[in-house]
């Protein structure tokens, strides 16, 4: 996909995590299929900073919200999916956010676009989100009760993390991977889902991402 001219230039800086079906440490860090063969989870991403050419995204810690199920690998064509966007954003914010997630804007989700079979929807609802070293929380009411964490049962030092370097997340690109696990993983009726996958995997990943250009997998980030 090259840039169109009509996109303008964009940025988002904050904190990704996910909470998922797999196993503790979840295969997909390592471009292996899922535990289960398949894959349920809530990702969220919640803004720090960042523009859609002149309208301001930072400042409010908006946050995206998706939910998502695939089954195969997680670099395969497979994704079904809605998104769940900040009700606080306002009307300029809301336009910018859909276009930059659904892909319409270019850069990595324009590749995340090539991965999908199915959006859901694009819906924009209240919600909770934060982030702290500790505690990854996410809440829709009446949708979505999701809390992670830093896994620690084995052998990690004393106020330190389990980590990847480069782990091959093609929702954010590569970063630095805190392995985490799920203490709530929750979701009702949210684009039809209903799962609880509570005490499985999470992960988090601080993200810098951006377009219109376009976007490989295949090309060292520093080209792009």
């Amino acid at each position: 996909m090259s840039a169109r001219s009509d996109i303008p230039a964009w940025r988002i800086v904050g904190d990704w995590w996910d909470l998922c079906s797999c196993a503790i440490g979840c295969p997909c860090n390592f471009g292996s299929d899922p535990t289960l063969g398949y894959c349920e989870g809530v990702l969220t991403w919640l803004i720090r900073d960042g523009h859609f050419g002149d309208v301001k995204l930072g400042g409010q810690n908006l946050a995206v919200v998706l939910v998502i199920h695939f089954e195969g690998n997680v670099m395969e064509r497979n994704r079904e999916f809605g998104f769940l966007i900040d009700d606080r954003a306002d009307a300029a914010q809301r336009d910018a956010l859909k276009r930059i997630f659904t892909g319409e804007a270019g850069g990595a989700f324009a590749a995340w676009r090539d991965l999908t079979i199915s959006l859901d929807g694009v819906d924009f609802v209240p919600m909770k989100v934060s982030h702290d070293p500790e505690n990854w929380r996410v809440e829709v009411p009446g949708m979505i009760e999701g809390l992670g964490g830093p896994y620690r049962k084995y052998m990690v030092p004393a106020d330190d993390t389990c980590r990847i370097y480069n782990a091959p997340r093609p929702e954010v690109v590569p970063g630095f991977l805190t392995v985490g696990h799920a203490k709530r993983n929750r979701v009702k009726g949210a684009f039809g889902r209903n799962w609880d996958w509570s005490s499985r995997s999470s992960k988090h990943i601080a993200f810098d991402l951006r377009g219109p250009k376009a976007f490989s997998w295949r090309q060292s980030l520093k080209a792009q």
